[in-house]
């Protein structure tokens, strides 16, 4: 008679932030409970070398200064902090501190498995019905940019558990966000994925840590995070608005050129199942899916990862 195998799943919180360059883009990262408070550390730690407090995000980096260094870290981290294995020499990571000019790099030791779902809605839900508001279009397309990378993402031997949601703020949506409309219409999902069914499942208060009404400082953080990561990842794949956002995005332009390559490529990535991309657009009433084809880098940069 043959064992009988429990898997447990793995717990995560759940951040969302948007793009709205060129489409909808819904950026959703995959934070491990266990790992939480090591990718917040080191956040922090660039924090407190730059000299920065204010909150970050890819609209505020226009120039040199400590605000484009705190963004660069913090990518650089984000992008590390999505590696499924390490294999050979941990990584150096920036963390904002200079000797002399020079920059100082530690090395990245720990896992921590992070996972990123980028989810486009290619004519910025134009052609939804008008009988859903701005919040609920907004609802419709992420859960289903989330069905769709929670399947990609897990799998029977790595079950995904999603313990919290966290959203940028509600004001610009003009209420709060519909947990039914999201939670309870998430319908289909594989055997590996699941949604913890908590009355306050999700966190729809500002991502501005300076706000009395903000999410605690820790998701704060990640939801800035978040708003790094989805322009970065817009950027790798469309083209910057700005051309220092050509320079934040190398790191995860280097991933994204990767992952263009195909699975057999990614198979023995450190990046193996870390992270999706997909898009999608209304025609005729159905929902159509496709991949995103990243543009060419007609600048001429070497787009290398800096894990030395």
């Amino acid at each position: 008679m043959g064992r009988l195998t429990i898997l447990i799943a793995m717990d995560y919180e759940l951040y969302h932030d948007e793009s709205k360059e060129e489409g909808y883009w819904h950026g959703i990262l995959l934070v491990p409970v266990s790992k939480k408070q090591t990718l917040v550390s080191n956040l922090g730690a660039v924090r407190e070398n730059v000299q920065y407090t204010y909150p970050i995000g890819i609209k505020k980096v226009k120039r040199p200064g400590r605000i484009y260094t705190l963004a660069e870290c913090w990518v650089q981290i984000g992008v590390l902090a999505l590696m499924s294995v390490h294999k050979g020499p941990p990584p150096g990571v920036f963390l904002g501190n200079c000797v002399k000019g020079k920059k100082q790099y530690s090395q990245f030791t720990e896992t921590i498995a992070c996972k990123f779902i980028v989810f486009r809605e290619i004519d910025d839900h134009a052609k939804m019905s008008d009988r859903l508001d701005y919040a609920g279009k907004v609802e419709t397309t992420f859960r289903i940019g989330l069905k769709g990378g929670l399947h990609f993402l897990g799998s029977a031997k790595e079950p995904i558990r999603v313990e919290k949601i966290h959203f940028d703020g509600h004001k610009h949506y003009r209420r709060h966000v519909d947990r039914d409309r999201i939670v309870g219409r998430l319908t289909g999902l594989r055997q590996y994925c699941s949604v913890a069914d908590f009355p306050d499942l999700i966190d729809d208060r500002s991502s501005d840590h300076r706000r009395v009404d903000c999410q605690k400082y820790a998701d704060c953080q990640l939801l800035q995070l978040t708003d790094l990561l989805v322009g970065c990842f817009r950027t790798a794949l469309m083209g910057p608005t700005r051309a220092i956002h050509a320079e934040l995005a190398r790191p995860v332009k280097a991933i994204v050129e990767r992952y263009g390559k195909g699975y057999a490529r990614m198979r023995y990535s450190r990046w193996l199942d870390s992270f999706c991309m997909s898009q999608s657009y209304l025609e005729s009433g159905q929902w159509h899916f496709e991949t995103i084809k990243c543009q060419p880098d007609l600048r001429g940069l070497q787009m290398e990862l800096p894990l030395e």
